[in-house]
């Protein structure tokens, strides 16, 4: 599972049938720190917006991308070290899925590199065969016998 942050939280708020000014006012919050969040504006997960959400029964492993069930038990409460555990854990998670991303970026780039070399060579060949040659400036000629 690689969702945003904004996905996973806007998901939840939708999953509870709530707006986000519903969740804003059960928090005590305005509802810029909701938007903030579920625009990608805010990367990190607000603490009362995560601890709310989980006291709905969203599950906690779900919101920091562990996990594509989105229910779990209902819970009364979550400490601030509890938050900050699932904080940590959901930033790592999100760095080693931008490192992932990266590398296979770059798989794919040497990839399609490797592609251009093979299909050049192959139309080396075929020019070779056919004698044509091509020029500095890359005009194809016929060769001379």
């Amino acid at each position: 599972m690689s969702k945003a942050i904004s996905v996973i939280y806007k998901t939840a708020r939708k999953h509870l049938k709530l707006s986000q000014r519903a969740i804003a006012k059960k928090m005590g919050t305005s509802d810029g720190v909701v938007s903030q969040v579920e625009t990608g504006k805010n990367k990190t997960p607000n603490y009362e917006y995560t601890k709310f959400l989980m006291t709905q029964g969203i599950n906690p492993f779900y919101l920091i991308g562990l996990s594509d069930e989105i229910e779990g038990e209902l819970i009364d409460t979550v400490s601030k070290s509890e938050y900050e555990v699932l904080k940590t854990a959901f930033e790592e998670l999100q760095e080693k899925n931008e490192n992932l991303e990266k590398q296979v970026s770059e798989m794919v780039s040497r990839s399609e590199f490797e592609e251009v070399v093979q299909e050049n060579q192959t139309l080396q060949k075929v020019l070779k065969m056919l004698q044509i040659e091509a020029d500095q400036d890359g005009n194809l000629k016929k060769k001379n016998h």
